[in-house]
């Protein structure tokens, strides 16, 4: 479990702990806030002793008694918070570390659109260290990379992620790119959301937020604003020189008729 669902779901079962009150809380759950509380007290214990021994102090307490005492709550969400908020202070700070790079989340179903879109990024400077897309040759795994779960796995880990989502019913269809859209949000990676044809916002779900900025693909009249503000966002996160915009208006309109008569 990464550091963050940690801290996610510690204060999910805290809120629901709350307010369930006195009222019956299910064994299930009781089991859950013991198993959470021992994981978070066993991996942040020795950075953060007196928080921990403080959670560990109340989470027997609470189990002793088996009620959810609003005061004995709040003072392990206090304790959590302090924890939390080192922690990401930490985060920040290794994050400028690490390299920046694009993380193209598809599904291979849509591999004609996806092959088009990774063109148009390589043709206005994106290579294969600034950019990955699993099913594109000279941007995807490289042969001898070991399994392919545990090197998308090093890609979240050993890099700063600016993810683009290109939703489709076909990438609600895959497992694998639902866990790259929880990784996502679970590591609080930038990411811009890109509607492929034929589908629409009202059909977005799970971790994203559909009120987030997207766009369509086949939305002609907003599109071209869009995707531009897009590839701002692109050079200002991967820090790059300014893009020739004769060179941009030739792509974007290659790119766009393209995918058109796919």
């Amino acid at each position: 479990m990464q550091d963050g669902e940690l801290f996610y779901r510690f204060r999910k079962v805290l809120d629901l702990m709350q307010e369930v009150g006195k009222l019956f809380l299910g064994a299930e759950k009781w089991k859950e806030f013991e198993d959470l509380s021992k994981v978070f007290v066993q991996r942040f214990g020795t950075n953060f002793p007196t928080e921990c021994r403080v959670i560990n102090v109340y989470t027997i307490k609470i189990l002793s008694n088996k009620r959810c005492s609003a005061d004995l709550l709040d003072i392990i969400r206090y304790m959590i918070n302090i924890v939390s908020e080192e922690y990401e202070e930490k985060e920040k700070k290794l994050q400028r570390l690490k390299p920046n790079k694009v993380f193209i989340s598809h599904s291979q179903n849509d591999i004609k659109i996806v092959e088009k879109f990774v063109d148009l990024l390589n043709r206005i400077g994106l290579d294969r260290n600034t950019l990955f897309c699993s099913s594109v040759p000279g941007f995807n795994i490289k042969q001898g990379s070991g399994d392919i779960f545990d090197f998308l796995r090093s890609e979240f880990d050993n890099n700063n992620l600016f993810v683009v989502f290109m939703l489709s019913k076909n990438y609600y269809s895959s497992v694998a790119c639902l866990n790259e859209m929880g990784a996502t949000w679970v590591l609080k990676n930038q990411y811009q959301t890109i509607l492929l044809p034929g589908f629409e916002y009202k059909d977005i779900q799970g971790a994203i937020n559909p009120r987030d900025i997207s766009f369509k693909l086949d939305d002609k009249y907003n599109r071209n604003t869009a995707i531009g503000e897009f590839k701002n966002n692109i050079v200002n996160f991967l820090q790059m020189d300014s893009v020739d915009s004769s060179l941009w208006d030739y792509c974007r309109e290659r790119f766009f008729k393209e995918i058109d008569n796919i």
